[in-house]
């Protein structure tokens, strides 16, 4: 995709928060980053501690006790590493709902335009039969029209 050059300047604002004032942090993150990573930690949490629990009870038998805590431990900075990878190529010319709406149009199969339903047109076939002497005599030559008219005066 190109890159969109706009001179609206409002659109181009990256609205981004640093931290509070007096302790912000290193780095600047937009609105939707953030937002995204938040998600992602809880994600990360119940995606891993699921995990070890679904291993310990195919191993054990049973859920082990630390599936919880590996979750917490190792979920949520696993989850800020997705967010992180995720966020990387979202840009202003391609915003977080732009890549959204390729991703289910490249897994789903779907258009971002609706088509209109299909019209199947079905014309029914010509009969074959001798043309009509008017529609012969409009079809013939000049030369064959002007002896014909001659005839019938």
């Amino acid at each position: 995709m190109p890159e969109l050059r706009t001179d609206d300047g409002p659109r181009k604002l990256r609205a981004v928060w640093l931290g509070p004032k007096g302790a912000t942090l290193p780095f600047e993150w937009t609105y939707v980053q953030w937002a995204v990573t938040l998600l992602m930690i809880p994600v990360g949490i119940v995606l891993i501690a699921g995990i070890i629990a679904a291993g310990g009870l195919l191993v054990l038998g049973h859920v082990p006790w630390f599936s919880w805590w590996f979750g917490l431990i190792y979920g949520g900075p696993a989850g800020v590493w997705v967010a992180v990878r995720l966020m990387r190529g979202v840009s202003f010319d391609e915003p977080l709902r732009f890549k959204i709406t390729t991703l289910r149009e490249e897994w789903g199969h779907q258009s971002r335009m609706r088509a209109e339903s299909t019209t199947r047109w079905q014309m029914p076939w010509p009969t074959v039969q001798e043309l009509p002497d008017t529609t012969i005599a409009l079809l013939a030559e000049p030369s064959d029209r002007s002896e014909s008219d001659e005839e019938t005066s």
